[in-house]
């Protein structure tokens, strides 16, 4: 089978998984037109996609901690440094020391905050030996 109709197929099975179609209800979509081991390979396909597609969901996940645990440690070493400053007992190198807390959890906010993009403009792919397939990933 020709790899134009192979892609072309694909698309419309990625398109039938998105809408919520069981893999089985794909392969019988497929039945009449494709032999089964090109429906087969079809379904392989569509499960590596939806595998890969959560790995990068999950990342994203990953990414949006790592930003809220910045931002409540920020919070916190805000409230301490104020407070220590009411009182009066912050004074030379211990105060930089007060500091540290607060340029870690920037640093947290920083890090996950530039996962999270590079991860938002990442496509799920699928490497294989006839071609490669690129799609957008669902919203």
């Amino acid at each position: 089978m020709d790899d134009q109709v192979v892609d072309q197929k694909l698309q419309e099975a990625l398109k039938l998984f998105d809408d919520g179609k069981s893999y089985s209800d794909i392969r019988n979509h497929f039945k009449s037109e494709l032999n089964e081991e090109t429906i087969s390979y079809i379904i392989r396909l569509v499960d590596e996609f939806a595998i890969e597609e959560t790995r990068i969901r999950e990342e994203i996940k990953k990414a949006k901690f790592k930003m809220y645990l910045g931002l409540i440690a920020f919070a916190v070493s805000v409230l301490l440094v104020y407070k220590f400053y009411i009182n009066d007992s912050l004074s030379g190198a211990i105060s930089l020391l007060a500091y540290l807390p607060m340029v870690f959890s920037l640093y947290l906010l920083w890090k996950g905050y530039k996962e999270e993009q590079i991860l938002k403009k990442t496509e799920p792919e699928i490497d294989d030996s006839k071609f490669r397939m690129k799609r957008r990933r669902k919203k």
